[in-house]
């Protein structure tokens, strides 16, 4: 049984992996359409490395379908392609969280990021009935290496600052 105090963290975490999301599509693209930063990421590696699996989960189901309703884009096709990138990534972070030790905070961001873009293209196949748009994964590639660096190493420091380690000690959850 979770305490009312875990709770509120969550809900914490997930409201502002919410605004992130809601504050990251009013910045215009970067001359490639559809790459965005991914800063809601950052809450959702956050949440699992300092909640957990199920935790992280939720807060990443969540932000998808909260922040394609606020924004009018629920089932769409961009909701789609969101919510494929957001799984298919938080499912390759969970297994390199989980089995390969080896790959840091930032190592997790990266690949998660990388497979995002995977999710996104291979719903765009399925919604366009065309395998073209393979060829512009090489491009969105590169920024999701970069984007993921930038998440990951935001995610770093505030792990290392220890906030919510600290409230998980103080309040025993």
């Amino acid at each position: 049984m979770m305490n009312i105090r875990k709770i509120t963290l969550i809900a914490i975490l997930t409201a502002a992996a919410i605004v992130l999301a809601i504050v990251e599509s009013f910045i215009p693209s970067i001359g490639i359409p559809g790459v965005r930063l991914g800063l809601a990421n950052i809450l959702i590696l956050i949440t699992l490395y300092e909640l957990g699996i199920l935790e992280a989960i939720f807060v990443n189901l969540c932000r998808v379908i909260l922040a394609s309703f606020i924004r009018g884009t629920f089932l769409s096709m961009g909701f789609l392609m969101s919510f494929a990138g957001a799984f298919l990534s938080l499912g390759v972070m969970i297994l390199f969280y989980l089995l390969i030790k080896k790959f840091s905070v930032l190592g997790v961001s990266v690949i998660g990021s990388i497979f995002h873009v995977i999710g996104q293209i291979i719903v765009a196949i399925f919604y366009l009935g065309s395998s073209y748009v393979i060829f512009y994964l090489p491009f969105i590639m590169v920024f999701a290496i970069i984007t993921g660096v930038i998440v990951g190493i935001v995610a770093r420091i505030i792990i290392k600052s220890g906030v919510i380690r600290k409230q998980r000690e103080r309040y025993d959850f």
